[in-house]
């Protein structure tokens, strides 16, 4: 029992191996779909492409599989055959992917089709849009630039598609390059927009990171052309310049883009307050789980009576956190750790009062 178990697991080992090699397979190449309709209300969509891998036969990996031998003519069918000199597709199949070539290339592919009882005809036809690297499509020797179909004179017959295929290498650019930040840690923290383009492949995913703690990216992962919000997350830093980079990768190919970003902290935590201010920083991280650092400062004069008072409310006002022994009675910047993990989830606010003084600002707590 213990050696079936064992062999079990290794098949299922492999099946998940095999399976994540064919998912990311799919993104290296470029395909097109063709509809084939009848006019009675039968179709088929064919495919037709280069895809690394591929060979010029049929590559069930890549779905390309042998089909039943054509049916009657009074049936319908559409199928990919094979094309003399260029390849080997045995009874037809649905797919047709040729190896992904090394500079522009033209291939082409055959389409069988039979329209069926009662139809003297089929439609082809595709996206007005074309695919990426996609930079030329001719059937039966007509450029079909600005078209989106093309009809056939006969019931039965063969459609010869020629297919142009520009390879460059995936590229990204970034907008704007470099991104920049001024940043005053007395105003609201700023948020700044990026569009990621890919270039060469249209819809190609990308997964962005930065390489310094103050910046959060979101979303952080996409495809296509898309627009995120770079945020600087934190005051908690001197007054001076800061550099960092958002870093742009392809999950499957080897594109990469590197953009940089410059940050000024304008007064940055270590200025001297007003005579008499009060300071209450936003806290950070926020959200956060399960704890977070307030950073605070009582100002340059202190007040001769009473104490300083730093408590966490709900939403209801209730207090659920009395943080005041924390909170030191002299000058200058300090920082006390809130640790939330007896309190639930949700939204609160932490308000600090010192003699007439209050000031209050909300966090968020996620579990």
């Amino acid at each position: 029992m213990e050696k079936i178990m064992k062999q079990k697991n290794l098949f299922i080992m492999v099946f998940l191996l095999l399976a994540a090699s064919a998912a990311a397979q799919e993104f290296r190449g470029v395909s097109m779909e063709l509809i084939v309709s009848n006019g009675q209300g039968r179709e088929q969509v064919v495919v037709v492409g280069v895809r690394q891998g591929a060979t010029t036969g049929l590559d069930p990996t890549l779905e390309e599989s042998e089909l039943p031998p054509q049916p009657p003519n009074e049936i319908f069918d559409v199928r990919c055959v094979s094309t003399p000199g260029k390849s080997q597709l045995g009874l037809g199949s649905y797919a047709d992917y040729r190896p992904y070539p090394s500079g522009s290339t033209a291939e082409t592919f055959t389409i069988s089709y039979q329209a069926g009882l009662n139809a003297s005809g089929v439609t082809v036809s595709w996206d007005e849009v074309w695919p990426g690297r996609v930079t030329k499509l001719m059937i039966d020797g007509e450029d079909m630039a600005g078209n989106t179909s093309v009809e056939t004179q006969f019931a039965t017959g063969q459609v010869v598609v020629e297919v142009t295929f520009d390879p460059s290498p995936l590229t990204f650019t970034a907008n704007p390059d470099p991104l920049r930040f001024d940043v005053n840690n007395r105003d609201q923290l700023p948020t700044k927009t990026l569009t990621i383009t890919p270039n060469g492949e249209p819809n190609a995913a990308w997964e962005l990171s930065a390489d310094v703690e103050w910046l959060t990216i979101s979303p952080s992962s996409g495809e296509g052309e898309q627009t995120v919000d770079v945020t600087v997350n934190t005051q908690v830093l001197p007054a001076g310049q800061y550099t960092g980079k958002i870093r742009v990768r392809s999950p499957v190919f080897g594109a990469e883009l590197d953009v940089a970003v410059q940050m000024e902290m304008v007064v940055g935590i270590g200025a001297v307050a007003a005579p008499g201010s009060l300071e209450l920083l936003q806290n950070y991280p926020n959200p956060f789980n399960p704890s977070t650092v307030i950073t605070l400062e009582l100002g340059s004069v202190l007040q001769e009576q009473g104490t300083p008072v730093l408590l966490v409310h709900d939403l209801l006002g209730r207090v659920v956190m009395d943080l005041s022994a924390e909170v030191e009675l002299r000058h200058g910047v300090q920082t006390i750790t809130l640790d939330a993990a007896q309190l639930a989830g949700g939204a609160y606010s932490y308000t600090l009062r010192y003699g007439s003084q209050r000031l209050t600002r909300t966090m968020m707590l996620v579990k």
